[in-house]
């Protein structure tokens, strides 16, 4: 079932309807049009879909997007 997801990404909120267990990364790239987000290996090991969650370092390729609810994100163009 989806659902809306709010967050903060680059300093502007946003929110998208989507499956909460879409990753990250798929969410970024395909929803939102933030294309320097790289998908890579997908599988969390090569580093490429890195971004910045709260502070913490963060393997978007692998994360749901569902957990990103009420947070901030930070990608390489943030």
């Amino acid at each position: 079932m989806e659902k809306n997801i709010k967050f903060i990404l680059n300093g502007k909120e946003v929110e998208v309807t989507v499956h909460p267990v879409k990753t990250l990364l798929k969410v970024l790239r395909e929803d939102l049009g933030h294309t320097e987000v790289k998908a890579g290996c997908e599988q969390g090991e090569c580093g490429s879909c890195t971004v910045i969650i709260d502070g913490k370092i963060v393997n978007s390729c692998i994360f749901p997007v569902g957990q990103a609810e009420g947070s901030s994100i930070i990608t390489i163009a943030g």
